[in-house]
């Protein structure tokens, strides 16, 4: 049994890999690690989708959670399923909206970024803000540059590195009518916007120019453990997925 068996659901209230095995070994590498870290504290999840996440830093003793998601139906199924679980509304806000429109002047202590990194072409923007809240731990899991197409860190006091550079992201389009994908924003063109897949070298970049350190998951441990969800857990599997912690 897993965290999310006992709210299954979570398993109907979205169309994004509502897969028990995939949101339970999720839910061990974000919250699980994390737990002590998110009690008591004002937390932001970040494309909060159908609430799974912040519902979970709730349960996990979170004060309050603020969601920002873009699409209303989402917020819906969030809002009706943590009625139906009994949270106390003044425990949480969902905004609906562009984050890059709702972060000024707010102040959190956690910040969750799960499943949206991979969704923009704004990483070092987005970050900003996220530093801007005073948050002092952010979680990031996001698809990144696959290890067969990534270059190695290099040791290098130049801050303009010509050749070699291992800070790279790699640019995609997505569909923004597909709830999986990226929400329709100002890159918009015939129904597709251009997001960008980072390499882990450019989130540790970003990262560490934003005063963080970061730490990544071990999902090919954690997961030869658990053989059974191999299945869910392909992207993770197969090393172009990754959940980062970065941490003042």
């Amino acid at each position: 049994m897993g965290f999310f068996d006992d709210f299954p659901k979570f398993y109907k209230t979205s169309q994004t890999s509502p897969f028990p095995d995939r949101l339970n070994a999720r839910y061990e590498a974000i919250m699980g690690r994390n737990a002590e870290l998110i009690r008591g504290k004002q937390v932001l999840d970040i494309a909060s989708h159908d609430g799974r996440w912040s519902f979970a830093a709730l349960q996990a003793g979170a004060a309050h959670v603020t969601g920002i998601e873009p699409r209303q139906e989402l917020i819906d199924h969030a809002t009706d399923t943590f009625s139906e679980y009994g949270v106390e509304a003044s425990r949480f806000q969902f905004l609906c909206g562009d984050v890059f429109n709702h972060l000024s002047g707010k102040k959190f202590d956690v910040v969750f970024c799960l499943g949206f990194y991979y969704h923009t072409v704004r990483h070092a923007e987005l970050f900003d803000l996220i530093e801007r809240t005073g948050a002092k731990l952010v979680v990031i899991d996001s698809e990144v540059t696959p290890f067969v197409d990534e270059r190695p860190d290099v040791v290098s006091s130049d801050p303009r590195l010509v050749y070699g550079n291992p800070y790279g992201v790699q640019l995609l389009l997505d569909k923004v009518n597909d709830e999986q994908m990226a929400f329709n924003d100002s890159l918009t063109r015939n129904g597709q916007t251009i997001v960008g897949r980072p390499s882990r070298n450019a989130v540790n970049f970003i990262a560490r120019h934003f005063g963080y350190t970061t730490e990544i998951f071990n999902w090919a441990e954690y997961l030869s453990s658990i053989p059974e969800a191999g299945n869910a857990m392909t992207d993770y599997a197969e090393g172009w997925r990754e959940t980062f912690y970065c941490s003042k």
